[in-house]
């Protein structure tokens, strides 16, 4: 180990009571609100994707967070005998262990641009109280492990422009690479490799110029590399799923079009990711220009709100707010080095102001977890109930097709598992619209039993299932219905003298629970 290392090393030890706080505040926020289950509907997905040791059809495959998770299943299922059913458990687990080191590796970040263990402290917990920071520091997703790697990655590319070592720079490049592989969003932080050299001092000499495009090289290899390989090689048909996917946004892309009225729900969740970053960013960056000008604190933060804005584009922004975790924590640093400047001049001792601002950010913070809280239970206690979903496929054949609504997710899961050999007719994307009578007669006619969960639970009251309710109620005459349970119905040909219960959708579907 080199000395500059040892120094490095020994700085992080030495300055444990400053990132120790927020490091453990994150890691008991994540046990204490964890996800009663495994997280949103893709964490189903990587869960069973985890245990097959496949990646994902989605954009570049997010192999690095599937094949980790998949390698921790093998160990943990050969010497403990984890069963496919507590997977999850172990993959969230992973989640919630690295959202401290991902705090640090932030805190890190912010103290290598600030050079001040205040500003590093203030700008960790304005991550680690993020709304969305904590709900995600409690799931299977790849939020937090992605952010983890990002830090990771810019703090050795910053510490290698800085002392001018070749090999950290590529290291960061590679890692920022990497991260990719995690969550694709890291990839908007690929300016940074450009522009941090000169904002760091390089100059525009030929060696500078060969080290940047290397690194630009090594960050394109480990970004898409691993995508190419598996879409070349094919393997377990990867490119029809690919493609598969690519309609699927297709399709959604068309039901929700990206219009200027998309602004507010960006903004809106902009605001609640980050509300003290994204107030103040417009003139904490205009006084750090005035200071220091074009520096590494401020192009970094740039980096991370023109990547928030760049989300706009993209339709899946208007339906979840964790998207604004991609840009978000890169605004802290400045932002917190800009309250303690401001604050430090008018109280005049750099203690009372970290202390007024701490308490600023936690006012903050518990505001908005009061605000946002009763919306998030809500969707949390709707989601969970695909883990009890199992009970409700006990009541069918394991060769059923199912029409679930929201629960479809469920379906795919269990079927993922082992537990079933299910089909379905999906509800969003998959829906198939007016063909919805004829898809029915076909596996009725091919000797399938068809089912209809009625829940109204699963057919929300939104504007995207308005119209699957409606196709529901409006097949309701042409076929016969077998009663299951409370809400499952087993649908029949209309020959079926045998089946003479009624569903009577309309009550049930359209009825608020």
């Amino acid at each position: 180990m080199k000395a500059s290392d040892e120094k490095d090393l020994m700085g992080l030890k030495a300055s444990w009571r400053w990132w120790l706080g927020p490091a453990l505040l994150t890691l008991v926020l994540a046990l204490v609100l964890q996800d009663p289950f495994a997280g949103d509907w893709d964490a189903l997905d990587y869960t069973v994707l985890a245990i097959k040791g496949q990646p994902s059809s989605m954009i570049l495959g997010r192999m690095l967070f599937i094949f980790t998770n998949h390698f921790l299943w093998r160990m943990a299922h050969a010497l403990f005998g984890v069963q496919p059913e507590h997977a999850y458990l172990l993959f969230k687990y992973a989640v919630i262990l690295q959202s401290p080191l991902a705090t640090l590796a932030w805190w890190t970040l912010a103290r290598e641009l600030t050079n001040s263990v205040r500003a590093a402290t203030v700008a960790a917990l304005l991550l680690a109280l993020s709304p969305f920071y904590i709900i995600y520091s409690g799931q299977a997703m790849t939020e937090i492990p992605s952010l983890m790697l990002l830090a990771v990655a810019l703090v050795l590319h910053l510490r290698g422009l800085r002392s001018r070592r070749t090999v950290m720079v590529l290291l960061g490049a590679a890692l920022l690479g990497l991260g990719v592989n995690v969550r694709e969003g890291v990839a908007l932080f690929a300016p940074w490799l450009v522009f941090a050299p000169f904002v760091c001092g390089w100059k525009s000499g030929r060696r500078e110029a060969m080290i940047i495009l290397s690194a630009c090289v090594i960050f394109l290899v480990f970004a898409f590399g691993p995508f190419v390989l598996w879409w070349w090689l094919d393997i377990d048909h990867y490119r029809k799923a690919w493609h598969g996917w690519v309609e699927f946004t297709r399709i959604e892309s068309a039901n929700h079009p990206v219009t200027l009225s998309n602004m507010w729900p960006l903004l809106h969740f902009f605001f609640i990711a980050a509300p003290l970053a994204l107030i103040a960013f417009p003139v904490a960056a205009f006084q750090e220009w005035k200071r220091r000008g074009f520096s590494a604190l401020l192009l970094l933060a740039l980096i991370g709100f023109f990547a928030n804005l760049s989300l706009i584009v993209h339709y899946s922004v208007v339906l979840n707010g964790r998207y604004l975790l991609t840009g978000a924590p890169a605004m802290m640093p400045l932002v917190a080095d800009y309250f303690l400047r401001v604050e430090t001049a008018r109280w005049k001792s750099a203690r009372r102001a970290f202390l007024f601002v701490l308490a600023c950010v936690f006012v903050t913070a518990t505001s908005f977890f009061f605000y946002s809280w009763p919306v998030g239970i809500e969707y949390i206690r709707q989601r969970t109930l695909a883990k009890d979903y199992r009970t409700q496929l006990a009541l069918v054949p394991t060769d059923a097709v199912m029409i679930s609504g929201t629960q479809t997710v469920a379906v795919t899961y269990w079927r993922g598992l082992g537990a079933g050999r299910w089909d379905t007719i999906g509800s969003g994307v998959a829906w198939p619209g007016d063909q919805l009578q004829q898809v029915i007669e076909k596996y009725l006619s091919e000797g399938r039993r068809v089912f209809l969960d009625t829940n109204p639970r699963w057919w929300a009251m939104n504007d995207w299932q308005l119209s699957e309710r409606r196709m529901l109620i409006d097949i309701e005459p042409r076929f016969r219905f077998r009663r299951i349970s409370d809400t499952l119905y087993e649908i029949r040909p209309p020959d079926d003298t045998t089946a003479n219960d009624q569903p009577n959708l309309t009550e049930r579907l359209e009825k608020r629970w």
